[in-house]
């Protein structure tokens, strides 16, 4: 009798709602900020589509892919944190919040709100359990708050 060696085959779990809500946030404003025209944006003379100037197919590719990947990396990262004790979990939000502001700086990536996604879902699962937000959880939505309008902002004038 032969045994083969047996693999463990652990089930990825799925990004919760706020992430995956940060994911079309930051898809929208990715698509926003690489292919409409506003009138925010400085020299712009309106509203328009215009695909021909900034890497047409390409580009969009990229920005699906680069969304996708924070999608994935922030489900894991909020996956793994809701595994641990609330206030932990709270302390957490407030870090994947302080990476959102940190992520604005390449706001193109789509990094910021999706990042701002999952720290609003991780303050929000800490208060569950807690019954009260603890402090990190609070700084750690307001944050959030801020890094997605940031985002937005960035997506229509930048």
């Amino acid at each position: 009798m032969t045994t083969s060696p047996t693999t463990i085959r652990r089930p990825v779990p799925a990004p919760d709602a706020w992430t995956i809500a940060g994911a079309a946030v930051a898809l929208g404003c990715t698509l926003v900020g690489t292919y409409v025209e506003t009138p925010l944006r400085p020299g712009s003379s309106g509203w328009g589509i215009d695909s021909t100037h900034h890497g047409g197919w390409a580009a969009l590719a990229v920005v699906v892919a680069l969304v996708a990947v924070v999608l994935v990396l922030v489900g894991l990262a909020t996956a793994r944190a809701r595994a641990v004790p609330p206030e932990r979990t709270a302390r957490r939000a407030l870090v994947l919040a302080e990476l959102g502001v940190l992520s604005v700086a390449v706001f193109w990536t789509g990094a910021p709100a999706v990042l701002a996604g999952g720290a609003t879902g991780l303050a929000l699962d800490a208060r569950r359990r807690l019954g009260r937000l603890p402090a990190p959880a609070v700084v750690a939505l307001a944050t959030a708050v801020l890094t997605v309008a940031a985002a937005v902002w960035l997506a229509f004038t930048g």
